[in-house]
Protein backbone atom coordinates (compact mmCIF):
# COMPACT_ATOMS: atom_id res chain seq x y z
CA UNK A 1 0.00 0.00 0.00
CA UNK A 2 1.87 3.57 -0.65
CA UNK A 3 1.93 5.78 1.75
CA UNK A 4 -0.29 9.18 1.15
CA UNK A 5 -0.70 12.13 2.87
CA UNK A 6 -4.28 14.10 3.52
CA UNK A 7 -5.48 16.97 1.99
CA UNK A 8 -7.87 18.89 4.04
CA UNK A 9 -11.11 20.01 2.21
CA UNK A 10 -13.40 22.29 3.22
CA UNK A 11 -16.87 22.34 2.40
CA UNK A 12 -19.86 25.14 3.29
CA UNK A 13 -22.98 22.45 4.69
CA UNK A 14 -24.96 22.72 0.71
CA UNK A 15 -21.75 21.83 -1.01
CA UNK A 16 -21.12 18.60 1.64
CA UNK A 17 -24.43 17.62 1.51
CA UNK A 18 -24.49 17.01 -2.35
CA UNK A 19 -21.13 15.94 -2.20
CA UNK A 20 -21.87 13.11 0.11
CA UNK A 21 -25.33 12.22 -1.93
CA UNK A 22 -23.35 12.20 -5.54
CA UNK A 23 -20.75 9.67 -3.43
CA UNK A 24 -23.69 7.29 -2.38
CA UNK A 25 -25.38 7.35 -5.82
CA UNK A 26 -21.91 6.35 -7.38
CA UNK A 27 -21.83 3.44 -4.70
CA UNK A 28 -19.28 4.73 -2.37
CA UNK A 29 -19.05 4.11 1.00
CA UNK A 30 -16.28 6.45 2.11
CA UNK A 31 -16.65 9.52 0.61
CA UNK A 32 -12.62 10.73 0.74
CA UNK A 33 -12.61 8.05 -1.86
CA UNK A 34 -15.02 9.20 -3.86
CA UNK A 35 -13.61 12.92 -3.72
CA UNK A 36 -10.09 11.48 -4.78
CA UNK A 37 -11.32 9.53 -7.90
CA UNK A 38 -13.56 12.31 -9.03
CA UNK A 39 -10.47 15.06 -8.61
CA UNK A 40 -8.39 12.50 -10.19
CA UNK A 41 -10.87 12.35 -12.95
CA UNK A 42 -11.31 8.65 -12.65
CA UNK A 43 -14.74 7.17 -12.09
CA UNK A 44 -12.82 3.23 -9.59
CA UNK A 45 -14.15 0.38 -10.15
CA UNK A 46 -17.85 1.20 -9.46
CA UNK A 47 -18.33 2.64 -13.35
CA UNK A 48 -16.95 -0.22 -14.48
CA UNK A 49 -19.32 -2.24 -12.16
CA UNK A 50 -22.11 -0.36 -13.30
CA UNK A 51 -20.82 -0.07 -16.90
CA UNK A 52 -20.90 -4.27 -17.48
CA UNK A 53 -24.12 -4.31 -15.51
CA UNK A 54 -25.37 -1.98 -18.32
CA UNK A 55 -24.08 -3.91 -20.66
CA UNK A 56 -25.43 -7.04 -19.66
CA UNK A 57 -28.65 -5.40 -19.52
CA UNK A 58 -28.30 -4.50 -23.08
CA UNK A 59 -27.46 -7.69 -24.23
CA UNK A 60 -30.02 -9.93 -22.44
CA UNK A 61 -32.87 -7.12 -24.12
CA UNK A 62 -31.01 -7.67 -27.33
CA UNK A 63 -31.28 -11.74 -26.97
CA UNK A 64 -34.78 -10.85 -25.76
CA UNK A 65 -35.54 -8.77 -29.27
CA UNK A 66 -33.60 -11.07 -31.55
CA UNK A 67 -35.97 -14.33 -29.90
CA UNK A 68 -38.95 -12.57 -30.70
CA UNK A 69 -37.91 -11.52 -33.90
CA UNK A 70 -37.21 -14.87 -34.90
CA UNK A 71 -40.61 -16.27 -33.73
CA UNK A 72 -42.41 -13.31 -36.27
CA UNK A 73 -40.04 -14.82 -38.54
CA UNK A 74 -41.52 -18.55 -37.94
CA UNK A 75 -44.71 -17.46 -38.14
CA UNK A 76 -44.50 -15.16 -41.73
CA UNK A 77 -42.57 -18.60 -42.98
CA UNK A 78 -46.03 -20.68 -41.14
CA UNK A 79 -47.88 -18.37 -43.55
CA UNK A 80 -46.43 -18.62 -46.88
CA UNK A 81 -46.44 -22.19 -46.29
CA UNK A 82 -49.88 -22.26 -45.80
CA UNK A 83 -50.87 -20.17 -48.79
CA UNK A 84 -48.24 -22.26 -50.52
CA UNK A 85 -50.06 -25.77 -49.08
CA UNK A 86 -53.44 -24.07 -50.32
CA UNK A 87 -52.00 -23.30 -54.22
CA UNK A 88 -50.74 -26.88 -54.00
CA UNK A 89 -53.55 -28.27 -53.05
CA UNK A 90 -55.31 -26.24 -55.74
CA UNK A 91 -57.71 -24.42 -53.47
CA UNK A 92 -60.55 -22.53 -54.58
CA UNK A 93 -60.19 -18.63 -54.29
CA UNK A 94 -62.47 -18.09 -51.33
CA UNK A 95 -60.50 -20.52 -49.18
CA UNK A 96 -57.29 -18.66 -50.07
CA UNK A 97 -59.05 -15.15 -49.73
CA UNK A 98 -60.23 -16.78 -46.12
CA UNK A 99 -56.75 -17.26 -45.03
CA UNK A 100 -55.56 -13.89 -46.27
CA UNK A 101 -58.32 -12.24 -44.65
CA UNK A 102 -57.63 -14.23 -41.40
CA UNK A 103 -53.82 -13.87 -41.63
CA UNK A 104 -54.89 -9.47 -41.90
CA UNK A 105 -56.98 -9.96 -38.78
CA UNK A 106 -55.04 -11.82 -36.66
CA UNK A 107 -52.94 -10.03 -34.33
CA UNK A 108 -50.85 -13.35 -32.90
CA UNK A 109 -50.72 -17.23 -34.76
CA UNK A 110 -53.16 -18.29 -31.85
CA UNK A 111 -55.69 -16.45 -33.79
CA UNK A 112 -55.38 -18.11 -36.96
CA UNK A 113 -55.69 -21.61 -35.20
CA UNK A 114 -59.16 -20.33 -34.03
CA UNK A 115 -59.99 -18.95 -37.66
CA UNK A 116 -58.89 -21.89 -39.69
CA UNK A 117 -59.04 -25.11 -37.58
CA UNK A 118 -57.93 -27.30 -40.68
CA UNK A 119 -54.39 -25.38 -40.92
CA UNK A 120 -54.00 -25.78 -37.49
CA UNK A 121 -51.39 -28.49 -37.09
CA UNK A 122 -49.07 -27.07 -40.25
CA UNK A 123 -49.34 -24.02 -38.26
CA UNK A 124 -47.93 -25.79 -35.21
CA UNK A 125 -45.46 -27.38 -37.27
CA UNK A 126 -43.46 -24.43 -38.67
CA UNK A 127 -43.84 -22.30 -35.34
CA UNK A 128 -42.72 -24.28 -32.75
CA UNK A 129 -39.14 -23.58 -31.09
CA UNK A 130 -36.86 -26.06 -32.78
Amino acid sequence: MSIGKAIPVWYSDEDRRRVEEAAALAGYKHLSKYIRDKSLGRDGQHQAVQDSLQAWADRQELISRLAETERSQRVAHALLAMLLFLVQRKATAAEVHALLCACENASVATDLLDTMPQLAELLRRFTEDP
